[in-house]
């Protein structure tokens, strides 16, 4: 993407920058940033783009953590950042208080688990996570590296084996696979349907050996592709092994009947009840090698290292970015303070065990983890508070774009001025036909325009790049003369339409006696009202 790295390299300030990251610990303060252009300044900082300006080597196979505040603002630089790298990935946090829920989704652990996944296949590789996420307690990467099945066409598998090992790895047995973390054994056939894959894979079997392994559509069940060989990801992240089970089973017994005496000793039948009840289902759990996600509130009873995100990253080549760090601390406060108090009245209650209360990392402990890391805080003001002392402080100068609101006239009028003044300009088109029309246009207009999708094409100052790409919004470097203008800077947002629900009017009634079977019925507070022929409303059907 040289078209967006070739302008930093004439910014003092990023030169500057560029130089304290190499062999930074803490964390680098950068004020005057704004939303839309902080993806931007992440990619350019994370690759080699100074050589030219001098600024040593910092990326070849750098990775990148971007942590926000919460989901929303993570999935919005996540989606503004694939503009310039479509590998990006988003880690979502563990939902720490309903995980004793009865039904789980496995798309979180989807998400969670193809990051791993990266971890263990790319060199490089760029996340996008919340301060939440980087506060649970996880298990040792190394330890969930060491579940990861290699199955090839010459290998022999003992099916029974196979079925256990698949469960324990969070993989549910069924009669037919239909959807990502599910396996079925037919005979000599077994289809297993990874997290991580698009599509499920069939192995057969001649006696105990290999015979052939191929993927396969889910519904026509046709075959895709011959393989040589599949890798199977863990389902889970908690993947306890027998001998983990035995000693976590020990604690939580352990720890169980002393918290059902205390309860008993007070008075407290009710509670004493819940937490037999609680070690009764634990042991069932864990002894008949139950589904792993619904043991992942008890990690701690598993692991005897606490381990978080960041650790599973190599420090001497992570860089990690904080969007507005005094907002992280907040909602890492806002979260901290949400969970204790949901555990000690749940504590109180009988309802989770002591050790169940302490599987998140406190704000203080994980602000200090990064603050032992090459990072860099992006701010729009400068950022004062406790605990983040800054081993460097830059500011930048970055401007927004005013929105034109369709008026192709007043863009037309700022690019002239741009041109004029020598400015790299790139504009961003969500669509490659309205791209390449729309440089026809400024050709028209008297301005050089061209469309392209070589990412290594460079702007030229007093040109405008036209290239298919999405952002929010767009910014402007003034001091290097360069601006990006997004598409919905042009047009506007797209506005979804609401749909209009018809209004249905019928008679009134005053009593039930009035009414006939078939007819459709609408309480209201100021009476009853009867109404035919409606297509979607909470009514009651007289039968």
């Amino acid at each position: 993407m040289r078209a967006f790295l070739a302008p930093m390299e004439q910014l003092g300030e990023f030169e500057e920058i560029g130089r304290k990251i190499a062999g930074n610990r803490g964390m680098i303060q950068v004020t005057g940033c704004i939303d839309s252009q902080k993806p931007h300044f992440i990619y350019c900082a994370g690759e080699n783009c100074g050589n030219r300006a001098g600024i040593p080597a910092i990326s070849g196979k750098t990775n990148r953590i971007i942590i926000a505040h919460n989901d929303l603002r993570a999935k919005e630089i996540y989606e503004n950042y694939r503009l310039f790298d479509r590998d990006v990935l988003y880690f979502p946090a563990k939902d720490l208080i309903f995980f004793q829920a009865d039904i789980h989704s496995n798309l979180l652990e989807q998400q969670r688990i193809s990051v791993l996944k990266s971890l263990v296949e790319k060199e490089q590789v760029t996340v996008v996570t919340t301060m939440a996420a980087c506060m649970n307690h996880l298990v040792p990467f190394a330890e969930w590296k060491s579940h990861i099945m290699d199955i090839g066409s010459d290998s022999e598998l003992d099916t029974e084996r196979l079925k256990k090992d698949l469960v324990m790895l969070g993989y549910e047995r069924t009669g037919q696979v239909e959807g990502p973390g599910q396996f079925a054994v037919r005979g000599g056939i077994i289809d297993i349907f990874p997290l991580t894959e698009e599509n499920p894979v069939r192995i057969e079997l001649w006696g105990e050996e290999v015979d052939s392994i191929r993927s396969f559509d889910v519904e026509s069940q046709r075959s895709i592709e011959n393989l040589e060989s599949v890798r199977i990801y863990p389902a889970a992240e908690l993947i306890p092994g027998d001998e983990w089970r035995e000693k976590a089973l020990e604690r939580l017994e352990k720890e169980a009947k002393k918290a059902e005496v205390v309860f008993r000793k007070a008075g407290k039948m009710e509670e004493a009840a819940r937490i037999r009840n609680l070690l009764e289902d634990c042991r069932d759990q864990i002894r008949e090698m139950g589904e792993p996600l619904s043991m992942e509130g008890f990690i701690d009873y598993f692991v005897s290292r606490k381990t978080m995100f960041l650790d599973y990253f190599d420090e001497e080549h992570t860089l990690v970015f904080l969007d507005e760090p005094n907002r992280l601390l907040e909602s890492g406060q806002a979260v901290e303070l949400e969970f204790r108090e949901s555990m000690e009245h749940r504590l109180e209650k009988g309802y989770v065990l002591s050790g169940q209360t302490d599987i998140l990392f406190s704000v203080q402990e994980t602000a200090a983890a990064i603050c032992r890391r090459n990072s860099i805080g992006l701010c729009t003001l400068e950022n004062a508070r406790s605990p983040w002392v800054a081993s460097g402080k830059f500011s930048l100068t970055v401007h927004s774009v005013n929105p034109y609101n369709n008026s192709f006239e007043y863009l037309v009028k700022d690019l002239k001025r741009w041109k004029k003044e020598g400015y790299r300009v790139i504009l961003l088109c969500a669509s490659r036909t309205r791209g390449k029309r729309l440089a026809g246009d400024l050709l028209q207009e008297g301005l050089t325009s061209f469309y392209t999708e070589d990412p290594d094409r460079e702007v030229m100052p007093g040109e405008i790049l036209i290239m298919y790409g999405n952002a929010q919004r767009g910014y402007e470097y003034p001091l290097i003369k360069f601006v990006v203008i997004a598409e919905s800077d042009i047009f506007g947002q797209e506005q979804k339409k609401k749909k209009k629900h018809k209004r249905y009017e019928g008679k009134r009634i005053s009593s039930f006696t009035e009414l006939s079977v078939g007819d459709f019925v609408v309480h209201e507070n100021h009476g009853l009202g009867i109404y035919r022929g409606i297509e979607k409303v909470e009514v009651d059907k007289v039968t």
